[in-house]
């Protein structure tokens, strides 16, 4: 969709990336988490981040809420019959709940619109039941004064009914994130020291079974070491690549694949 209205007018821009490193996250979120509303209940409210909205346009059209020609018309709205670049009900009424473009307003807005809802529960002003704050942002898009300014009102009103996703993806427009550090562990940091609670999820199963003959926490120190910079360049690379580079920088971490082929260390 991005590319094709691209193809058409050259300077729409648009965002791959984003979505791309988050569909599992949405997906998850979509069809385990994510709560519409009923006669009886509240619905959730879903702060996105903002260039993730190709991918949330992609999801509605396969649900047939969104015909061919709105993707057709991508950031091309003000005929109607087009979609906006970023959350916006006032151009889409029908469709988001919340602005969030430009970066870092969602975060700050879902903190006080936690706020907002408890201010009405604890007054007996929520007939419905307590709807869940949800807010899906990017690692880049924390750097932004706005994503951390409200942090701590959070953990000081025990919010307990607002969660934020970080997809920390590593990218940003311009590079790495942190090309030269550990944006995960600093962003884990900056949230506990806020006093939130925070879950790292940060390896697939497949590790698993590595994981489990690593007796020595060979990996755990090869990871330590590994910058932004390099895990760009890792994931860009194939096995053969990841095996020179990563696992053989290390005797023990190498004996712990030494049975695997380059196709095993590039899945």
């Amino acid at each position: 969709m991005v590319v094709r209205a691209n193809q058409a007018y050259g300077e729409l821009g648009g965002h791959i990336a984003s979505y791309a490193s988050a569909a599992e996250i949405f997906e998850v979120g979509f069809n385990h988490f994510f709560r519409a509303p009923t006669p009886e209940t509240s619905g959730d409210l879903v702060f996105y981040q903002p260039h993730s909205a190709p991918g949330i346009y992609a999801r509605a059209f396969l649900e047939g809420r969104l015909s061919e020609q709105h993707l057709q018309n991508y950031r091309q709205e003000v005929g109607g019959k087009g979609l906006s670049s970023y959350p916006h009900p006032w151009l889409m009424p029908d469709f988001w709940q919340f602005p969030t473009g430009s970066m870092g307003i969602g975060p700050i807005n879902a903190i006080y619109q936690a706020r907002f809802i408890r201010y009405l529960g604890h007054r007996s002003l929520q007939s419905r039941g307590e709807p869940h704050v949800w807010g899906i942002f990017g690692d880049g898009e924390m750097d932004e004064p706005e994503s951390i300014g409200a942090l701590t009102l959070a953990a000081r009103e025990g919010l307990d009914n607002l969660t934020f996703i970080i997809n920390c993806n590593l990218q940003r427009l311009d590079g790495p994130v942190r090309g030269n550090g550990q944006v995960i562990q600093e962003l884990e940091s900056l949230f506990t020291g806020a006093g939130w609670n925070v879950i790292k999820v940060l390896w697939g199963s497949e590790w698993d079974a590595l994981f489990a003959r690593d007796t020595n926490q060979a990996l755990l120190r090869r990871f330590s070491r590994t910058v932004d910079g390099q895990y760009q360049n890792l994931g860009a690379k194939d096995g053969d690549y990841n095996r020179a580079k990563f696992f053989q920088l290390d005797p023990e971490s190498n004996a712990l694949v030494n049975h695997m082929s380059d196709a095993e260390i590039d899945a």
